[in-house]
């Protein structure tokens, strides 16, 4: 059986959770490895028998190395997404693609020049209760869509983590920017967004929105996206869908799933959820098997512009258009 053979490039939080992953995929070989903390880097390595790089240039040179997941902060997936696609490897890198959409479509430019495959890592696209919804919208179980309502909190704990490295729209906002547009099928033309100023930030960007979403089909969606729940919240998130058709309605609800773990340290409900293993294996099969990437790096430069958007909207007080 043929295996694609990986680097990771980024051992922070999600790069963790991407070498995690990788290794309960067959057909994924964890190759090589980089990051700039010694400790953490000699660490991975041992534990996935990986080769330890410090430099990233090193890592694109390890024999036998067909392919890169890049999960460094955002501000570095330029630069590190153009070296590896001018190095030959296929690229699956997280969201966002980047901080600003000239700088991803320096990326694009780049993969397409190259002849290699670019993957945007939205992982919703990937978890089955998501993937329900767009079935049943595509498949006209709704009728006609009239409006769609996403939340994405988490506790206050994962602001403190990022340190204001990148507000919560960045972090958690574009993952259901971009699966709204995926499951109601259109692309986004205004968007509308207020934060809440009502308890003084720690750090200067936003930390609870709403936003306020028009599509070129007329559907109209509400994206209420924050980190502010309290770290013993029981299921440490609060996820949710609500899509609104003409014939029928479509509820999901994440927090609960049907799984509780009570211990000494309280009642939790446990991701049933894996998300992040398909999201990979996809990548994985993608290139293995020489098909398109079933996201691209136009899809992550929409969601990028929905961001920016936003952003935009809570400093003008106005609507943006995105035509």
């Amino acid at each position: 059986m043929k295996a694609l053979n990986i680097g990771v490039i980024g051992l922070g939080n999600i790069g963790q959770k991407h070498c995690d992953a990788l290794r309960q995929i067959r057909q994924a070989n964890v190759v090589a490895i980089s990051d700039i903390n010694p400790a953490v880097l000699e660490k991975t390595a041992a534990a996935l028998n990986a080769a330890p790089y410090a430099d990233l240039e090193r890592l694109l040179q390890h024999p036998g190395l067909e392919a890169v997941l890049v999960a460094l902060p955002d501000q570095l997936h330029r630069d590190a997404v153009i070296l590896a696609a001018q190095a030959g490897k296929h690229i699956l890198v997280e969201k966002p693609i980047a901080t600003t959409e000239a700088d991803a479509r320096d990326m694009i430019q780049a993969a397409e020049q190259a002849g290699v495959k670019l993957m945007v890592g939205f992982t919703l696209r990937f978890v089955p209760h998501y993937i329900q919804a767009r079935n049943a919208v595509a498949a006209g179980k709704l009728g006609d869509l009239v409006s769609v309502f996403a939340r994405r909190l988490n506790v206050i704990s994962q602001a403190e983590r990022i340190g204001g490295r990148t507000g919560v729209l960045h972090f958690l906002g574009i993952h259901d920017f971009d699966m709204l547009r995926w499951v109601v099928g259109s692309e986004p033309v205004s968007i509308y967004t207020e934060a809440s100023t009502s308890v003084p930030r720690v750090y200067p960007d936003e930390n609870e929105t709403f936003s306020i979403i028009r599509f070129a089909n007329g559907v109209v969606g509400c994206a209420h996206i924050g980190w502010n729940l309290p770290n013993n919240y029981p299921a440490g998130r609060d996820f949710k869908l609500d899509i609104i058709g003409n014939k029928g309605a479509f509820n999901l609800d994440l927090t609960n799933q049907g799984v509780e773990i009570v211990t000494a340290e309280g009642a939790k409900f446990p991701s049933t959820s894996p998300g992040l293993i398909e999201e990979d294996r996809a990548f994985v099969n993608c290139v293995l098997d020489d098909t398109p990437v079933p996201v691209t790096g136009e899809d992550g430069v929409v969601a990028l512009k929905m961001v920016l958007a936003a952003l935009e909207s809570i400093q003008t007080g106005q609507p943006v258009c995105l035509e």
